[in-house]
Order: C-alpha cells, then structure tokens, then sequence
C-alpha cells in the first residue's frame, strides 16, 4: 500500500470528506490539519504522572495519549497536538485521539470544532466514558444560539456527570477543577475552597498529579500562599514541560520571594529552550514563552541582578523574528527591546543607554512606534541624568515628530471607523481591546513620554514654569524621577511629600535613602538602608547605585556589608541543577547532513557551502503554483542576497530529468540565479522537518544557516515563506551576531 493510501486509510472519515486533491503541501485532511505540528511525536520523559486509559489496541499509541494529557495539564497544547496526532496514526480508530487534538486547541475554536467532528465520527467505537468525554465538547462546540456563560456552564456540568458516573476517575476530577477556573470569565467561581478540595481528592490519589498547576492559577489573584505547596511540587510534577516550572513563579512573586520566583522562571525559559532546539521551533512558537521571558527579566531586577536582566534581554532582541510570531509589535523581540531600556534606565547605566540605542541592539525603528517611543523616552532620560540639556532637546523634537505621526494615524483610523455601519458593534470591540490606543486621541505612549522628557528639560533649563510643568505631571511619572526633578529645582518639601506610598521595590528603596539623605533626615536614611538591605542580598556590587550605598552605609557608620544575607528557605521544593535542563539564552540546532543532486547528476553536500550563510528553500516542483511564487520573490531579490554575502540554493523533489522545467515557469525562460538541487528521495526534506512524518508528503520550507552550520531561522509550512525582503532582512541581522 502507498504512503498515501496507508495515511487515507488511517483517517478514513476525514478522506472520504475530501475528494478534491490538495494542494501540494497541504493536508490531505482539511484545514484544520495545516496547522499543529507536522513531524511525528516521541515519548519524553517529564510530561507528568497521569493515567488515562482509552479504548485501542495499542500499547504505544496509549503511551502517547498519556503524554498528551500531561502535556494539556500543562498548556503545552502545541506539543499536546502532537502527542494526539501521533495516537491516531498508531490507531485509526480511536476517537479519544481527535478529543485530544481538540482539547489541545482551547484556544482556537475554529480547528476544534473540526476535531471535535471527527472524534463523534468515531464516537461508537469508544467505550461509555468515553462518550461522555466526546460529548462535553460536542455539546460546548454545538453551534447554537448559549451565550458563552451557559456554555461554559454546561461543560461544567457535563465534567461533574462523569465524576459523579465514575468517582474514582482521577483525570475528571483534574479536568473539572481546571475547567471550572478556566471557564471564571464567563461563569465566576463562587467557591474557590471548593475547587481545592476537589484538588485535594486527586493528590490524595496521586501526590505528584501536575494538577498542581491549577492549584496554583485558583489561589494566584487572591490568596498565593494557599498554593505554597502545589509552587514547591509543580515543576517537579512535569519537569520536561517548561510552563510547569513558569507558574510557581507567580505564587513566590506575589509573596514576594523573588529568588524563588527567578529560579523557577530560569527552570522554565531553560526547559523552553532546550525543547526548541530538539524540535525545531522558534521561540515564540510556544505558548507563554514571550511572558515567561520579559517577567523574569522582571524578577532579575527586583533582585538588583541587572547583568543578568541585561543579558537576557539581549537574548531576546537576538532572538529570530517571524512576521506570524515575533516582532517588534508582538512576542519576545518587542519584550527584549522594551525590558533592555527599563533595566538600564532601573539602573541608572546611562553610558549603556546611550550606547544600545545607537544599535544594534535598539535602532530608531520608525515602523514600531510603542518600541521607537521607549527608546527615545529612554535616551532622554539619559541625557537628563547627565545634565546635557541640548542633547534632550533634540531628542524632545524627535519625539514630538513621533507623537504628531501617532496622533495622525489615529486620527485617520478613528474618522475610517466612523464610517462604519455598526458604529455600536465598532464600540464594544474597541472597548475589548488592549490599552495599546487611549481613550483620548492627544494621548498614548509616545504623549506620555513627551510630558516626562518635557518637565525633565524644563527643570535643566532651568524655565520660570517649571514648577508647574512637574507639578502637572508627577502622578503619572516614577516617585523617584519626580524626587529628583524636586530637589534639582530646590524644593525639598515638595519631594519628601513623595514619600507617601513610595514604591517597595529594591531600586525604589534605594532611591529612597539617598531622598532621606539629601532631605538632612540621616537617621531614617539608615533605617532604609537596613530595610533595602534586605532586599539587596543578591544585587550586582558594579552598580552606580550599589557603590553609593557602600559609600552611605561607611557615612552612616553601618558595621559590615549592608546587604543581608541571602535567605535559607526549607518550602521551595527539591530542584534540579539549573544547568541541567537546558541554556538559559536559545541556542541555534545544528545543521543536519545532507546530500542531494545537481542538475548534472553530480552529488552535493553540506560542504558546498562550508564556511558561508545561506538560505535552502524547498519548493515541490514547478507545477506547485505557490512554490513559483517563491521562488520568483526570492530570484528577483537573489542580487541583494549575494550582495550580503548570503548563497541561494532550492531543493526540489522532482527528479533531474524534471527539475530543468522550471525554466517555463520562469519570466525569462531562464534558471533561477542560485543553485537547484534535486533530492527525489526526500531524505534532505526529512532531515530538514520539511516534512509531515503523519501524513507521509513533503512540506514547503525555507532555512538559513550561518557560517558555522548553525540553524538561525526557518519556516516549515503547508505554504511557501514568500517574503524574500523581510527574510533578507531578517538574515542581516542574525547574521552580524556571529
């Protein structure tokens, strides 16, 4: 039998819905089927000690259901998909594998309710509770007229019959406690001591269930230290999926025990990192990568270790951009950029600041205004602390030009809007939305940023109004920043008014003794110095800020290091060696072997190119219509790539006597200008992920490696990456990190 006809055969109800022929590289199975993860699953360890038993006749495929249950448990839903697919392939008839695939995307209805239909389809073959899995998402996906709290309602209860049918189901009862705190938006718990309890009868089942993870998310916004023990134990529960290791994070945090909660956070970006290099997914490809990232980032600072927020942030910035996935806009870059300025700025490096923003870390970035805007903000901030008042000056202007471009493109959004028929419907969608766009069309971040670099600039001047323009402006900037503009223009009584609430963070605290000591109030200035010493345990000692405490702490005649010593805590869980999960910063894969042919028959491998970055696109062959149109992008742009020292090359499946037609496809009748390999055997696809292992066919795939045979991006889809000028762009700035 044919790969082809051996995959039909294992997903016979989705064929048969399907007569057309696919387009190359999509999936012989309908849309929902392009999307997810492609390449076959493994068993791995860590993905949590569950047992979910559903009908099939393989032992395997039972494995890799439990796996993705754990892997659901601990939103790793990408790779839950995965788990759920390769059960399907190992047993066409087990509807429990399209009920996973579902549940693996909660978060997009559209391919759930596609997987939820074949799951039914297959629904007799399954055992009685197993039905009654199938039909709680076949009734919350039923396309009637609930609203979304009567949905979530009824999925509820739906869980609770099959606790009450089968009691000594541990999964319902895990599944129900995380359904009723998913669903709290639309249906708010009434009871959250009730959901612990339930959770109690599943650890007192199985003690190392990573329903700790919902434990954790139950008590998370209004009691943290109720979660105390499920934070020592969740990662530990599931150590191979990285959230796991993320969400005790939150419950140290809100208690305030931010070693703690850096540890867990380094766990999990480790674990993250270490998963995208064995498979081949980019950073922002998965799910809570970009948050866990910027808080610990966060955390770093709250501990004063500003090189390692520094370091990481860079990571960030370096990490590789996708259009779909990570830009300055979205995901891990516009976090790197924006947490990389706030730590300098925490910290008082100037130098560094003017330094990063000059590039290549933090370029002027005219097409990403919330970015642009933080950096200007930043390098005024910096001219500011080092008096260098026409230097702030030009950056006011710059940032002026920013704000009115802003303002305009608001304007012109706001006036197309009007327009519109359903302006109550446009209403309610604005209202729903982020608080990227104000309220107010003279505000937002760049307005913002102009108040603060205004009242900074009037104060150097010094102007006659300058007074009133921080007076104006001091509630909506740091405590700190509105101290200093105080005391430059001489008005103590005004910045000790700002010790009101002042903020509890280390750096603010800090800011605070030198207030108190500038205020003539020493003795309190040394009883803040205790309290920040507290917190300061682990801080940078290179710090500007870290050497004036030392010189203080010597003026105030404090014994010894001001820092306390770091504390010992018996309630932070058995951890593993950090290093030992996975590099704290993402690490290219290495490029595999190949060999393929060129168009004379002559063997090709990875050698050819030794030495030198290039870009490998793989096209299914001139009759696919939208592999010509990559590569026609891509020829068209191919001068610009050697002009950046970066070599083409497309790799067919078509066979030599067949990869020369690509020349009637061609506007010139010619051969592209880069290299055409012939790999009709498909060994080079398979080594490069640029194929779908379920469904046994090739898929598009464009990839750059670097000089040293390091993957630094890469795109595998059911669609070509057609961008050649972004893609261009985009190997620029890898490439000049090597």
């Amino acid at each position: 039998m044919s790969n082809r006809l051996l995959v039909a055969s294992l997903f016979l109800s989705l064929a048969a819905s399907h007569a057309a022929e696919p387009l190359p590289g999509h999936s012989a199975h309908g849309e929902a089927f392009n999307e997810g993860p492609r390449q076959a699953a493994v068993l791995i360890p860590g993905t949590g000690k569950v047992s979910f038993p559903v009908t099939t006749t393989s032992q395997e495929a039972q494995a890799f259901f439990n796996q993705g249950v754990g892997q659901l448990h601990g939103f790793l839903y990408y790779e839950a998909e995965r788990s759920f697919r390769q059960v399907a392939v190992l047993d066409q008839d087990c509807a429990m594998a399209y009920w996973g695939m579902a549940m693996a995307n909660v978060n997009n209805d559209k391919r759930a309710r596609e997987f939820v239909k074949e799951a039914v389809a297959l629904k007799a073959k399954a055992g009685a509770e197993e039905k009654l899995w199938i039909t709680t998402l076949e009734t919350f996906y039923n396309d009637d007229k609930r609203d979304k709290k009567q949905r979530a309602l009824d999925f509820i209860r739906d869980l609770e019959t099959i606790v009450q049918d089968y009691p000594e189901d541990v999964e319902a009862k895990a599944f129900l406690a995380w359904k009723i705190w998913h669903a709290k938006d639309q249906a708010p718990i009434s009871s959250p001591q009730a959901v612990d309890a339930l959770l109690d009868q599943v650890f007192a089942v199985n003690p190392e269930h990573p329903a700790h993870h919902y434990r954790i998310h139950l008590w998370d916004g209004s009691k943290p230290i109720r979660a105390l023990k499920s934070a020592a134990s969740n990662g530990q529960a599931a150590p191979g999926i990285a959230h796991m290791w993320h969400m005790p994070g939150h419950t140290f945090s809100k208690l305030k025990r931010y070693d703690d909660a850096a540890w867990q956070q380094e766990a999990s970006t480790r674990v993250d990192h270490a998963s995208m290099t064995r498979s081949w997914i980019l950073p922002d490809q998965i799910h809570n990568y970009a948050h866990n990232e910027e808080w610990l980032v966060r955390t770093f600072n709250e501990l004063g270790r500003a090189q390692d927020a520094i370091g990481l942030a860079k990571s960030l910035i370096k990490n590789p951009r996708h259009p779909q996935y990570n830009t300055l806009e979205k995901g891990s870059a516009r976090y790197g950029v924006i947490r990389l300025l706030e730590t300098l700025q925490t910290w008082e490096i100037w130098e560094e600041v003017l330094s990063v923003t000059n590039g290549p870390w933090v370029r002027p970035m005219a097409d990403a205004a919330d970015a642009e805007t933080a950096r200007l903000k930043a390098r005024g901030l910096a001219f500011y602390a080092q008096d260098e008042v026409n230097a702030l000056e030009a950056t006011l202007n710059q940032l002026q030009t920013l704000n009115q471009t802003a303002l305009k493109k608001r304007r012109e959004a706001d006036a197309k809007a009007a327009k519109e028929k359903d302006k109550a419907k446009d209403r309610e969608q604005e209202k729903s939305k982020d608080n990227k766009k104000p309220d107010k069309p003279d505000e937002g971040p760049a307005a913002e940023a102009l108040k603060t670099l205004q009242a900074c600039h009037a104060v150097l001047l010094p102007r006659r109004d300058a007074a009133a323009i921080v007076e104006a402006v001091q509630k909506d900037i740091s405590k700190p920043l509105a101290a200093s503009l105080w005391l430059k223009l001489g008005q103590k009584a005004k910045a000790e008014a700002l010790l009101k609430d002042w903020p509890e963070d280390l750096a603010a605290q800090l800011a605070k003794v030198e207030l108190k000591m500038a205020l003539d109030k020493k003795a309190e200035a040394k009883q803040d110095l205790e309290k920040a010493g507290k917190l300061a345990f682990a801080m940078d000692r290179h710090l500007p800020v870290s050497q004036r405490m030392d010189a203080l702490a010597k003026q105030l005649g404090v014994k010894g290091d001001w820092r306390a010593p770091a504390p010992v805590r018996q309630d932070s869980g058995q951890r593993p060696a950090l290093d030992t999960l996975g590099p704290i910063h993402w690490q290219p894969p290495q490029v595999p072997t190949w060999e393929a042919l060129t168009l004379e028959g002559q063997p090709v491998t990875a050698e050819h190119f030794h030495g030198k970055p290039h870009l490998l696109l793989f096209y299914l062959g001139s009759a696919c219509g939208h592999c010509m149109q990559q590569i026609k992008a891509f020829a068209k742009e191919a001068p610009s790539y050697r002009k950046a020292g970066i070599e083409l090359a497309a790799i067919t499946l078509e066979p030599m006597s067949l990869a020369g037609r690509i020349t009637e496809q061609m506007p010139d009748k010619k051969l592209p200008p880069f290299s055409l390999f012939c790999d009709p055997g498909l060994t080079m696809f398979k080594s490069f992920k640029a194929y779908d292992d379920f469904e046994q066919e090739p898929l598009h795939a464009a990839v750059l490696v670097d000089a040293h045979g390091k993957v630094r991006w890469w795109d595998v889809s059911w669609e070509p990456f057609t961008d050649a000028g972004f893609l261009l762009r985009e190997a620029k700035r890898l490439l000049q990190w090597d």
